[in-house]
């Protein structure tokens, strides 16, 4: 008796602890894939992602979690939620698929969900709630009435069969209006040193294999992901004729991204312009610069000069 005492003590101080170190705006969204049948997927699977750092995931093959906080006993109570919310979920992922057999004839298909929630400063709450099938018809829940709404005619039938499971949409609406945020809070009070880290980034030029007159930027190794790249001519910004990746994840918890310049000009003076949180000024590096050049830590102004 007396250790159940402490333990809702222990729970309770640390969500005091977590709403008074809470800063910033983030976001704690949870992914889940229900596959069964198709062999190259798991059963079940899902992680969740506190901005985008992945504070957990289950594998139903593996039939753990698994998380960087795996042991801590603050968390205790949210492993053991997951647990039950995957048996619950389970449950009625088989109940939709066999109403859908048999109603509208959707046969073996892959259904998803993503939901969570995202936290300003100002401690103002937005929810998501989304299930897919097939990842062509998507729903999203109303989690004030529960039920669920779409923009697509053809997934009404669908609409149907969600709104019928009364008990389901309840626990969703009680998720998103009562747990999600105090979840958020805990997830953010072991995650904080990873989220606010800032990690400055390296930049090379060099020739891109797409073509003769072409220079790609690469930009690697930064946190937070937020970055801005742009190539310029004789100092002044180019739009044209640059083709840019996405920001890619790195297998470090960093990010990479390339762009890629047509020259139009062989005799102008090209560089690549890098802003991001961790410069204390931006980091310009001319065509024709050696190496790997990176901003050691956020104190260290860069300038780097050229001539032409």
């Amino acid at each position: 008796m007396y250790a159940k005492i402490l333990v809702h003590i222990f729970l309770f101080l640390t969500l005091v602890l977590a709403e008074e170190a809470y800063s910033g705006n983030h976001s704690l969204i949870i992914y889940v894939t229900f596959a069964p049948g198709h062999g190259y997927l798991p059963m079940y699977s899902s992680y969740g992602l506190l901005d985008d750092y992945r504070v957990f995931s289950y594998d139903s093959t593996k039939g753990d979690i698994s998380s960087p906080f795996r042991d801590q006993a603050s968390l205790s109570n949210v492993w053991r939620d997951l647990q039950h919310c995957t048996a619950f979920k389970t449950d009625y992922f088989n109940h939709f698929m066999r109403q859908a057999n048999a109603s509208i004839g959707i046969h073996g298909p892959i259904l998803q969900l993503m939901y969570g929630c995202e936290l300003s400063q100002d401690n103002k709450m937005k929810g998501v709630y989304e299930f897919s099938v097939n990842g062509k018809y998507t729903l999203s829940l109303d989690h004030d009435n529960t039920h669920w709404t779409t923009h697509l005619p053809q997934a009404k039938d669908i609409k149907k069969i969600l709104d019928g499971f009364i008990l389901w949409n309840k626990s969703n609406q009680i998720y998103m209006q009562r747990d999600c945020v105090p979840r958020l809070k805990q997830f953010y009070m072991h995650s904080v040193t990873t989220i606010h880290r800032q990690v400055s980034p390296e930049v090379v030029i060099a020739p891109s294999a797409e073509g003769p007159d072409t220079l790609t930027c690469v930009v690697t190794g930064f946190y937070p992901k937020d970055i801005t790249v742009e190539w310029a001519l004789d100092g002044e910004p180019v739009s044209f004729n640059v083709l840019s990746t996405d920001v890619l994840p790195n297998h470090d918890l960093t990010y990479q991204i390339r762009k890629t310049l047509t020259v139009s000009a062989p005799e102008g003076n090209y560089s690549c312009k890098v802003e991001h949180r961790s410069l204390p000024q931006p980091l310009v590096i001319h065509w024709g610069m050696l190496g790997l050049h990176k901003a050691q830590n956020a104190s260290t102004i860069i300038t780097i000069h050229v001539g032409s």
